[in-house]
């Protein structure tokens, strides 16, 4: 298969990625930053693709228990593979998370954090991986309660979504112990509108919900803004 060895935050994580199929994003690298986590911290990704979060945590801080899930073998493969070039072995499993009982069955984590499909409607990609890496076949709720029952109290969960999905999201995790809900919108530019939300909790607080002004990612002249660049070539955390 034709593959290419792809560089994050500025060279820390390395990616091999097929040419042609899935390849990751920047929403991954903002996520991983938006988990606090701390080194011992056990931390589970759900639908990890290729791993990258993991491994972006794994190069800001140090010692933490790493598992990753996801359902195509490919980038179960390639998430594998790049154990090697990161220098970090996670514990990744192959399965579907709708299929029971789970690889997982049982075990709390510290930290969830997730990156799901985002699309309900039909995507015309002609790459099946693509495909299914980005279209919703596993229901919503279905997936967040996945990931809700893995976190231990006190633990937080922390996901990225399309900004249209807030309001269906917020619904599914006000009927949960989630609490210190937090939003944090995520605009591409200066001066556009926001296409992505950053949302995270600690299961069992009481905290009330708080809406951030938000992340800016490239100001009007194209160039990152400070923080961004932080972000993206130090894997700083977003607080």
């Amino acid at each position: 298969m034709n593959t290419t060895i792809d560089n994050f935050l500025d060279g820390k994580v390395k990616l091999i990625q097929d040419k042609n199929g899935y390849r990751a994003t920047s929403d991954a690298v903002l996520l991983a930053s938006a988990v606090r986590a701390k080194s011992g911290d056990t931390v589970l990704d759900v639908g990890t693709g290729t791993g990258i979060i993991l491994y972006c945590l794994n190069a800001r801080i140090p010692s933490l228990k790493l598992t990753g899930i996801e359902m195509q073998r490919e980038l179960y493969t390639y998430a594998c593979q790049n154990s090697v070039l990161n220098q970090c072995h996670p514990e990744f499993i192959c399965e579907d998370i709708t299929v029971s009982p789970s690889g997982i069955h049982g075990r709390q984590f510290h930290h969830v954090v997730t990156n799901p499909p985002f699309y309900t409607e039909n995507l015309l990609r002609e790459n099946k991986q693509t495909a299914q890496a980005y279209h919703q076949v596993v229901d919503l709720s279905f997936w967040i309660t996945y990931c809700l029952k893995h976190v231990r109290a006190k633990g937080t969960f922390t996901l990225i979504h399309r900004t249209e999905a807030l309001p269906e999201i917020l619904s599914i995790l006000n009927k949960t112990a989630l609490g210190a809900i937090e939003v944090i919108p995520i605009f591409s530019k200066e001066g556009k509108p926001c296409k992505r939300v950053i949302i995270r909790g600690i299961m069992g607080s009481k905290k009330p919900f708080e809406l951030h002004s938000g992340l800016i990612i490239h100001q009007k002249d194209n160039t990152r803004t400070e923080i961004a660049e932080k972000i993206m070539r130090n894997g700083t955390q977003l607080e």
